[in-house]
């Protein structure tokens, strides 16, 4: 209680009160006793000292999350820890400690908690490893510890409403566990070790996987594409060289890696290793914070899986995360991956079959997924069949997905794909031509960075595009085939890298609504900038782009040369619009150009029948403000002009001679002889 205590209302300042205030300030800040003291009103305030109590005792009730280690460094992004409740080991003794100062905490490999800090309050505090261990056996009510039994199958038969994964469990390829329906809450605090698949069937709705973490039992033999600044090695004997054999440094080359494939060993070509675990018939489940250390994830046949945040994942030689339905005609929905990130593997990052998310578009990836150096695509829908049934994808959503470097495409959600061929269990082609499937798929800020193969990559006769980032990759930026869909915000950085011909910034054959389109970093590579020449666009922005690299059907809203930019370090600058470009022998063409320096402007109006532009007038030629119009060099019939109170002007012989439709009434007359 403070000594005066007056009771004066809050801002007094007299001195009594603020003697008070003082010995309030001094008790809150350095009383190591109290945890609580009452304000000069008489409420009981917490102390520091009690608020460090209060921190401690939720940071304890959460758990810890523990990790290895100090002389490795923190397995993080950057080696820094972010988290109270992170634990990490010092290997000298098998001590876990928790930092108790400022987030965050870097811990670079090669050091000791005395080496980062120093331990004692707000350095490194131990947490022990009696602490740890007390952690690790505790238990949900009436469930059960993996240690306690012999396989996991008998802890699952045994478990009520839990299951404690406290130990590493090696598996045998091709074992399945049964969980009968219960409603499960499995909580990892160790690995699924093994090489092959390991099967989790029948879990309830409503179940939970937490921190599970699938690593291979043998060592895989990996490739790098990349040199030691990121950039892709090209050359086939350069890469077979970074053969190494780590779960963490590469991803396994499969006979996707068609330009080294056939020089690979044999050891290499054979070693078709997986760990991977199958969720069968388990709709509803929830799967937190996935691992992998050369591992996979696939969800068979269900609806409503949603893998939460994967992290320190580095996949094997299929897809890191699927959702699969191989041999059903069904189709699934609910199924999604949000957040987190996936590192190599084989496959994609994530790949869908035979979902289709309904009218609400229930199902995909969302949250802000990077899929990083995959061997395959980042996120990828399955195109064509599988033992016979379409494995094409309907209706999901693709929404926050930063792919970076992946040796295919950054985002793949074609549905057909290669020659056609009659759809099985689909649509029939008679339906929907090949490339125009109604996907009906919403996809929102792609940002695909120096991808190997397209950026984003798409087709079918539906869904919506908004806000798609494509930079340096080696093929094309963004390239989505089919019409009938609306684009919003497309934007290419630098892409065709690789200078390969016929390769464009931005691809989009069909008939399609653009609303803005930016090609920024242009350089004229073989391909065009935009070739969408069945498109209606409105806010296209290309500076430096000259008009032969820009194909485009309809424009609307500003033309497109009043969004080119002249660049300094041109002399001229050209912008070209073609109109309702279907077939390109029969056309409109306007050119708009301006000049650097002496001179201004003209522009140049065109028509084009057959394969030779010709002029009908041109603008401030020479930059003497006139216009010049264009005669006819032979008679002209009565249908030449049919409109009244207009003109035309041809050349009879010598003379100049201007047919007149004066109100409907035709006249001609000779203006030179």
């Amino acid at each position: 209680m403070t000594t005066y205590n007056t009771g004066n209302p809050l801002g007094s300042a007299a001195a009594k009160d603020l003697y008070d205030n003082a010995e309030n300030f001094d008790h809150l800040s350095n009383d190591q006793s109290n945890e609580k003291w009452p304000d000069r009103f008489g409420r009981e305030r917490l102390t520091w000292h009690g608020i460090e109590k209060m921190s401690q005792e939720a940071i304890s009730s959460f758990g810890y999350i523990t990790l290895k280690s100090f002389q490795l460094g923190a397995p993080l992004p950057n080696n820094e820890l972010t988290l109270p409740n992170q634990a990490l080991q010092d290997e000298t003794d098998g001590e876990y400690y928790r930092w108790d100062g400022v987030f965050p905490k870097a811990v670079p490999a090669g050091s000791t908690p005395e080496s980062t800090g120093g331990i004692g309050v707000g350095k490194w505090l131990s947490v022990g490893d009696a602490a740890f261990r007390e952690e690790a056996n505790k238990k949900y009510k009436y469930s059960v510890k993996l240690s306690d039994y012999l396989t996991l199958q008998e802890s699952a038969s045994a478990a009520v409403d839990g299951l404690l994964i406290d130990e590493d469990y090696h598996f045998t390829d091709g074992e399945s566990v049964d969980f009968s329906g219960k409603v499960l809450t499995i909580d990892c605090k160790a690995k699924f070790i093994g090489d092959g698949k390991l099967t989790f069937e029948n879990l309830g709705s409503g179940s939970r996987i937490v921190h599970p973490h699938m690593q291979s039992q043998t060592v895989p033999y990996v490739i790098s594409r990349w040199d030691s600044n990121g950039e892709w090695i090209n050359d086939p004997s350069t890469i077979i060289s970074t053969l190494t054999q780590s779960r963490t440094k590469g991803y396994a080359p499969t006979t996707n890696d068609v330009d080294i494939y056939s020089s690979l060993p044999d050891n290499v070509k054979n070693q078709n290793l997986i760990s991977h675990l199958i969720i069968s018939n388990s709709s509803g489940i929830d799967i937190f914070y996935p691992k992998a250390t050369f591992g996979s994830y696939e969800s068979f046949k269900n609806n409503n899986v949603k893998f939460w945040y994967p992290r320190d994942f580095y996949g094997d030689m299929t897809n890191c995360i699927a959702f699969t339905a191989w041999d059903s005609t069904d189709y699934y929905h609910g199924n999604y991956v949000i957040g987190g990130s996936t590192n190599y593997g084989s496959g994609s990052g994530v790949c869908f079959y035979r979902n289709d998310g309904g009218v609400s578009r229930d199902g995909g990836v969302i949250g802000g997924f990077t899929p990083y150096r995959c061997g395959e695509s980042g996120v990828k829908t399955y195109q064509n069949e599988v033992n016979g049934i379409s494995q094409r994808c309907y209706s999901l959503r693709f929404i926050d997905i930063y792919p970076i470097e992946t040796y295919y495409d950054g985002v793949d959600l074609n549905a057909d794909y290669g020659t056609p061929t009659e759809r099985q269990h689909d649509y029939t082609l008679a339906q929907y031509g090949w490339n125009n499937l109604p996907t009906n798929h919403i996809v929102s800020n792609i940002q695909a960075y120096k991808t190997h193969g397209v950026g984003i990559w798409g087709d079918g006769s539906t869904g919506f595009y908004r806000d798609i980032y494509a930079s340096y990759s080696r093929g094309a930026g963004i390239f989505i085939k089919g019409s009938g869909k609306n684009f919003k915000n497309l934007t290419s950085v630098q892409n065709n890298a690789a200078n390969t011909p016929g390769e464009n910034q931005i691809t989009l054959d069909g008939a399609n609504i653009i609303d803005g389109v930016n090609i920024i970093n242009y350089t004229q590579p073989p391909g065009l900038a935009i070739f969408a020449p069945n498109s209606t666009v409105t806010n296209l922005s290309a500076p430096g782009v000259s008009s032969s690299s820009i194909n485009i059907g309809n424009i609307e809203g500003l033309v497109v040369g009043n969004q080119i930019s002249v660049q300094p370090n041109l002399a001229t600058q050209t912008s070209a619009v073609y109109l309702n470009v279907v077939n390109t022998g029969v056309a409109s063409k306007r050119e708009d150009t301006i000049k650097v320096g002496p001179g201004a402007s003209e522009v140049t109006r065109y028509v084009i029948s057959g394969s030779t532009p010709r002029l009908t007038m041109r603008e401030n030629h020479g930059d003497f403000g006139a216009v010049n119009i264009a005669f006819s060099g032979t008679v002209l019939p009565d249908e030449a002009v049919p409109d009244a109170n207009s003109y035309a002007v041809y050349w009879d012989g010598t003379n100049l001679t201007a047919l007149i439709n004066h109100g409907g009434v035709l006249t001609r007359q000779k203006l030179t002889t």
